[in-house]
This record gives structure tokens, sequence and C-alpha cells, in this order.
């Protein structure tokens, strides 16, 4: 639609086969990332800019205990949720969600002031739920890297001179 848009408007077809590149080199790199999902995304109670009640679709993953989301069809923007809890977890009513395969699963997860569902194919529940599929946060680098320079401290033998 955007570039049937464009090409009315009068736009170069090279700008268009640029546009188009971009597009598709960026569904391609996200869909690469590491714990990359496809899904559906809405708040379902409170306020999140960027997000509303409608299902809408896109790509998500997880950085640490923020959530990021990229919106469909461009993939250009993306909206950081920082989550602080896996609230509950159903599997989607029937037409509720479509193209996510016969069993969607829901998610809700809760932000400090807003909860949103997540629904995903059933094989990707655990990629949805990120840091919660194991009950745990994961710990910051920082954290862990001045905990593993405490270690290698108490484990070298001290030098007397």
């Amino acid at each position: 639609m955007v570039m049937a848009l464009l090409i009315m408007l009068g736009v170069d077809l090279i700008v268009i086969l640029i546009f188009a590149g971009f597009v598709l080199g960026r569904r391609r790199w996200l869909k690469r990332q590491p714990g990359a999902f496809v899904g559906a995304i809405r708040v379902s109670s409170g306020d999140i800019d960027g997000l509303k009640p409608k299902w809408k679709r896109g790509s998500g993953r997880w950085v640490r205990d923020v959530f990021v989301w990229s919106k469909a069809p461009l993939m250009i923007v993306n909206e950081l949720i920082p989550v602080d809890a896996l609230v509950g977890e159903r599997k989607a009513k029937a037409g509720e969600v479509k193209r996510l395969g016969d069993d969607p699963v829901v998610l809700e997860l809760a932000t400090n002031a807003a909860k949103i569902e997540i629904a995903v194919k059933a094989e990707c529940r655990a990629l949805a739920a990120g840091p919660w599929a194991t009950g745990s946060v994961p710990a910051s680098p920082t954290a862990v890297s001045v905990e593993t320079e405490r270690t290698e401290r108490r484990d070298r033998p001290e030098v007397v001179r």
C-alpha cells in the first residue's frame, strides 16, 4: 500500500526499490536475532505509549527484563517495555487472534502502570515468556562481571614482596 502510494505520487523507482530493500533487510535481521518470535500485542489495562487495546502484529524479543516489540508491517519502530512480572497465561479464544496457528497462547505481563498481552504460537511460548520462563530474571552483565572479578581475586594466591 505504501509502495502504491509512492508510485502514484511520482517517486522515482530507484527510491522505492531502496526503501523496499531496507524494509525487507530489516525484517530479515529481526528474525535472525536471538530469541526473536512473531506474534501480536495489545494493552489489556492501563496505558503504554505506542500500544493500543487492539491486537497488532509484529516481532518481539527480550533484552534481560525489557521487552522489545517491533511493529509490523515495516518493523522500523521499536517499543521498549520494561516488564516487572509474568501475570498469567491462557489459551487464546477462538477467533481472538489470527495467523498464529491452531492453539495460540496469550501471556499477560505487568509493567509499572499497565498490563500487556502477547499472543504467540504455542511452540514460541518459552521465547515469549522470556526471563520468566524459568522463574528468575537474569542478572545484569555488570553484576555478573563484578562477582566474577571478586571470585577470581579470591582464587589467586597473594604475592608477598
